[in-house]
């Protein structure tokens, strides 16, 4: 009977202990909140003119903020498009996935419905949303990156070094319709090249596409894999000034290349 109770007893001490830390657990992923992401400096007409005034600037300028990596090839970031007359505060968050490039969620953002639109900021937005924010990066099994070095031109991987390069061939009318391709290339020296993403304009759809760049790429702290940034130029909503957007193609660093 005493060997009973003890048993009894050893089960019930020890499903206490699981369930308390169940709920430890728990309330560790629950309260897990991505702290607001920092912005990264980008390469080429991706960035604003800081000897220029924004009046006379060439470019409205996306910005952009990486957030996180999962381990599975996932990549999640944050832009703000350039703000072209309404006077308001911007957003986009995205987790896309660089296997297939395909964005899995997004979600944008918008202050122009607040009283005060003007003095919105990513300072002020990023709390309102990063409860919902963080739920959804972590359904998504992103983790959080303490360091974003950007990489350009050239990444040193291995005993091999890669360049993205970027090939821009198309005509426009210089107002929205725009014929041609965008191909970009991952180069290796060990292994050849491959086309990682091409962008076709055909006649009749309507762009305001004018060009490219290679603002640079982030590699992936689990992974053999890279997200590469492209700036593109685009015609400005009533002509000039243009703007930028950016846009990320994912490439893995040893497969699909030929020579």
């Amino acid at each position: 009977m005493r060997k009973c109770w003890f048993t009894f007893g050893s089960l019930l001490t020890l499903t206490l202990v699981l369930l308390l830390c169940d709920q430890a657990i728990t309330q560790t992923t629950e309260t897990r909140l991505f702290a607001k992401p920092e912005r990264l400096t980008l390469n080429g007409f991706g960035e604003p003119d800081p000897n220029k005034e924004p009046t006379s600037t060439t470019f409205l300028t996306a910005s952009f903020y990486p957030i996180g990596w999962s381990r599975d090839g996932k990549f999640a970031y944050l832009v703000e498009p350039p703000d072209e007359a309404c006077g308001c505060y911007f957003a986009e968050i995205v987790i896309q996935d660089l296997v297939t490039d395909k964005i899995l969620w997004s979600e944008r953002y918008s202050s122009e419905s607040l009283e005060k639109p003007e003095a919105e900021n990513l300072a002020t937005f990023w709390p309102k949303k990063q409860k919902q924010y963080s739920a959804k990066l972590a359904k998504y099994g992103i983790r959080p990156i303490s360091d974003s070095r950007l990489i350009f031109p050239v990444l040193e991987f291995e005993d091999d070094q890669l360049t993205p390069k970027i090939d821009v061939r198309i005509k426009t009318d210089n107002d929205l319709e725009v014929i041609g391709n965008v191909t970009v290339k991952l180069e290796s020296i060990r292994r050849g090249s491959k086309v990682i993403s091409r962008e076709s304009y055909r006649k009749g759809q309507i762009s305001g596409f004018r060009n490219a760049e290679i603002a640079g790429l982030l590699k992936s702290p689990f992974e053999d894999r890279i997200a590469v940034l492209i700036v593109e130029e685009h015609r400005g909503w009533e002509g000039p000034p243009n703007i930028t957007l950016i846009r990320v193609s994912g490439a893995a660093l040893k497969a699909g290349f030929t020579k």
